[in-house]
């Protein structure tokens, strides 16, 4: 088994241990409607497309994160037929779905080759994010990357602002954290804001990556990094912000509450795994940038790719 489906088997059990351990009969027999989403009486039967499209992304993730080619290739099959659907077709936007078919397209040439399931649980990873947009608009769980990337620019600053030999190789392989992150929910993301948001944050990821190695050559002033740093944040708070310039989940949820206690409901138990998700994908991630320098033999800490 990967260790990043060890990780978020390991995250799914804590996280329904501690809600069982706080009263699950208690919680669900009071709960409130799930302000998330007005579903209908069909949707709640998982009998709407949208929901259908969840539940087939749903089994498409453990499909292959298990490696079943066969089972991956039926299921992506299902998922092309059914995306085409008009019902499904009028949520989200056009360069959304655009990434999305292709995305399919190229999962769907990567099943046929040998070695590449890795790559099929990363593009499963992706359009699970994106049908969650869609089927859960107003609080879609690529929003919490917003923190993630935060963590991730302060751990660049942090590499950066060491001084220390390598402080540049490092503030680089956190840049491509920074990258892999936001590759992961770029999907989703395109499916609810408008692709020059998407595209600006990818660009001063560029912008950024050469100021440090222009850095290295020292043909620019030092001081840049941080104003590509600061750029970059800019960049990145823009994409999660509303129309208006509200937080988006500031907008759609009280102070203090998570996505997860806002799901209130039936459906609590499938939103904690969907988390768990997350978690497994987000610690893959990193495992992935620490392994390649364990294995170059490389002094970094792994507590940096956390």
């Amino acid at each position: 088994m990967r260790a990043s489906s060890l990780f978020a088997l390991l995250c799914s059990a804590v996280i329904i241990g501690v809600f069982a351990m706080g009263g699950f009969a208690s919680q669900a027999a009071a709960a409130a409607p799930t302000p998330a989403v007005e579903n209908t009486a069909s949707d709640k039967l998982g009998s709407s497309p949208l929901s259908k499209l969840s539940q087939l992304m749903d089994q498409l993730y453990t499909a292959a994160n298990d490696a079943n080619r066969q089972v991956v290739y039926t299921l992506l099959q299902r998922i092309e037929g059914l995306s085409a659907n008009e019902a499904v077709r009028k949520n989200g936007t056009e360069a959304g779905w655009a990434a999305f078919d292709q995305t399919v397209k190229q999962m769907k040439q990567r099943v046929s080759e040998k070695g590449a399931s890795q790559q099929w649980y990363l593009e499963a990873a992706k359009l699970k994010l994106a049908s969650d947009a869609l089927y859960r608009p107003t609080v879609p769980l690529w929003l919490q990357y917003e923190g993630v990337l935060k963590d991730d620019e302060n751990r660049i600053k942090v590499a950066w602002q060491s001084q220390i030999e390598g402080h540049v190789a490092a503030a680089k392989v956190n840049l491509d954290i920074y990258r892999d992150h936001m590759d992961r929910f770029e999907i989703a993301a395109l499916m609810q804001r408008d692709e020059a948001q998407i595209q600006a944050v990818k660009a001063q990821i560029t912008y950024t990556e050469r100021i440090l190695a222009a850095v290295d050559g020292r043909t620019v002033k030092p001081q840049e990094v941080i104003y590509a740093l600061n750029g970059l944040d800019s960049a990145a708070s823009r994409l999660f912000r509303l129309s208006d310039g509200q937080p988006a989940l500031a907008e759609a949820i009280t102070p203090g509450m998570t996505i997860g206690e806002y799901r209130r409901g039936s459906g609590q138990i499938v939103e904690m795994f969907i988390a768990a998700f997350v978690m497994g994908i987000l610690g893959f991630a990193g495992w992935r940038k620490y392994s390649i320098y364990r294995d170059e033999g490389e002094s970094v800490s792994r507590n940096k790719f956390k």
